[in-house]
């Protein structure tokens, strides 16, 4: 807006110029070398200003352009893994431990962006795995921000939940996995059964915030995958 208004008086300026010069008979400074001097250097740098206007525009729109594009590939690529283990996110809740809480996980980070991340169901709270998760959730938390900043409408807040679903998810399953080598440890170190080391650790509580996760997750993938939702997001970004 700033630039638009400089330019707009720039031109205002030029134009008052020339008008008291040739409409008001000062016939006079058109003889005068320093008058032309004056012209040209005002519409040079009118012309400069429009360049600069054009450019500065130019690189709004490209890094825009960087930004939607480079979100969109996070959260698609996020997207494929859920499809691709869709059962697990639709299993139904079940009154046993589920010790194969790991193994999804594994499966839910299979991509080059979250591949590093199976070291931290591994081993759990060890570093320096441990802060590599939390560093990792932090950024997708921030790029659910940045696609509702970057994108518009309800797409772009649809995105945005699907994003945070899916970090939530993976920080319910890391919790989960935490309780469930406690209970391994203590069963194998005092001849405990299952069920006497899940009541110790609290572990059905634990199982129903992960049931919730994986649900939430679930339901925010559906909204995200419908076909009217992805082409509205593809159109925002081809229109930059």
């Amino acid at each position: 807006k700033s630039s638009n208004h400089d330019l707009k008086t720039a031109f205002a300026c030029c134009s008052k110029f020339l008008f008291l010069t040739f409409v008001k008979g000062e016939s006079y400074m058109l003889k005068d070398w320093n008058f032309w001097c004056s012209i040209l250097t005002a519409l040079t740098a009118v012309l400069a200003l429009c360049l600069s206007v054009h450019q500065i525009r130019l690189s709004n729109k490209q890094h825009l352009f960087d930004r939607r594009l480079k979100a969109y590939m996070l959260a698609n690529g996020l997207i494929s893994l859920c499809k691709e283990n869709y059962m697990w996110l639709s299993a139904k809740r079940e009154n046993t431990p589920q010790f194969a809480n790991d193994y999804v996980f594994i499966w839910l980070t299979n991509n080059t962006y979250m591949e590093s991340q199976a070291d931290a169901i591994k081993h759990p709270l060890a570093q320096p795995f441990h802060k590599d998760f939390l560093r990792k959730r932090e950024e997708l938390r921030n790029t659910a921000m940045e696609v509702e900043v970057i994108f518009k409408g309800k797409e772009a807040l649809a995105y945005g939940d699907f994003l945070r679903a899916y970090e939530n998810a993976l920080g319910k399953m890391y919790q989960y996995q935490i309780i469930i080598d406690k209970m391994q440890k203590e069963s194998e170190k005092h001849a405990m059964t299952v069920e006497a080391a899940a009541k110790m650790f609290s572990e059905e509580q634990y199982r129903d915030k992960l049931y919730d996760a994986l649900e939430s997750l679930r339901k925010t993938y559906d909204i995200v995958t419908q076909d009217r939702m992805e082409r509205q997001l593809k159109k925002q970004l081809e229109l930059v």
